[in-house]
């Protein structure tokens, strides 16, 4: 069964991806989506490498969001981990987990506290030319065992 987009919120854009995903990934760039999803298939969450559109693409625990504050309430109950890439989506992702200010550097994480902690974890733009594949890894491997989330679930060992 294919992952479907949910209807885009009033004045969002639609997630995409798992409706009760551990890992929520904040990603505002549209245009770097292919990139993150061939990462996500090679720490084993998403069914192929490929764009959104790849036929038969599917995430496993995993949604991608622009904006968390559009879907957060819903994903709430589910999310344990969040990475957001770039400066603007780890603010955005702090004050929604209302959680205290930090600031941006890639890699650094912060977990919440409560009845549903979530982790948070930064990374540089996915168009940002400083940001090797090792270190989107790298960020995505944090969030996946931040998540609870384990390889197998689809993907490649490479």
């Amino acid at each position: 069964m294919p992952t479907t987009a949910h209807p885009a919120p009033e004045g969002g854009s639609p997630g995409y991806g798992d409706a009760f995903p551990k890992l929520l990934v904040i990603a505002p760039e549209i245009t770097a989506q292919s990139r993150l999803l061939d990462s996500l298939y090679l720490v084993g969450v998403a069914a192929r490498a490929g764009g959104r559109d790849a036929a038969d693409q599917k995430l496993f625990g995993v949604r991608i969001v622009s904006d968390p504050s559009s879907e957060w309430e819903s994903l709430r109950p589910w999310v344990r981990a969040v990475v957001a890439f770039g400066a603007d989506a780890w603010d955005v992702s702090l004050r929604t987990l209302a959680l205290d200010p930090v600031e941006f550097s890639h890699g650094v994480s912060v977990a919440g506290t409560g009845d549903r902690p979530a982790t948070v974890v930064a990374a540089l733009g996915l168009e940002d030319d400083a940001l090797t594949d090792a270190m989107l890894a790298e960020v995505l491997a944090a969030g996946q065992r931040a998540a609870g989330l384990s390889w197998g679930c689809g993907g490649s060992a490479g």
